[in-house]
């Protein structure tokens, strides 16, 4: 037989964890942020870096870039924003940043020029 304390136990588990699920869900969050590895083509590579930059009504706001590793000077590195090229290059060197706040759908992209290859970042 289990004792009386037991039920009161229990009942204040699961009132403790349904309030930490309530206090870490009303918590704002970022989808995504940091540098992530863009899948490799034969002869390119880089990395897609996302970081909260701006700070309105009462948001963090991302901003993203690609920051190419490896490239032959036929890689070509792109940022789109909402199905446009922002930025197209072969260099070896970061993009700008661009925003990636509200009406804005930013992602970037590799082409290998020279092996068959298209890498593409993810969405945030």
């Amino acid at each position: 037989m289990l004792p009386r304390r037991t039920p009161l136990r229990t009942a204040l588990a699961v009132l403790g964890a349904g309030a930490l699920l309530v206090v870490s869900t009303s918590t704002p969050a970022f989808a995504v942020e940091g540098d992530f590895p863009m899948t490799s083509t034969p002869n390119c590579d880089a990395v897609q870096k996302i970081e909260p930059r701006l700070y309105t009504d009462g948001l963090y706001h991302d901003f993203q870039a690609i920051d190419p590793t490896r490239t032959n000077g036929h890689c070509q590195f792109l940022v789109w924003d909402n199905g446009q090229i922002r930025y197209d290059s072969y260099s070896g060197a970061q993009s700008p940043w661009f925003y990636d706040g509200p009406g804005h759908r930013v992602r970037t992209q590799i082409i290998d020029n020279l092996g068959p290859g298209i890498s593409w970042g993810m969405y945030n």
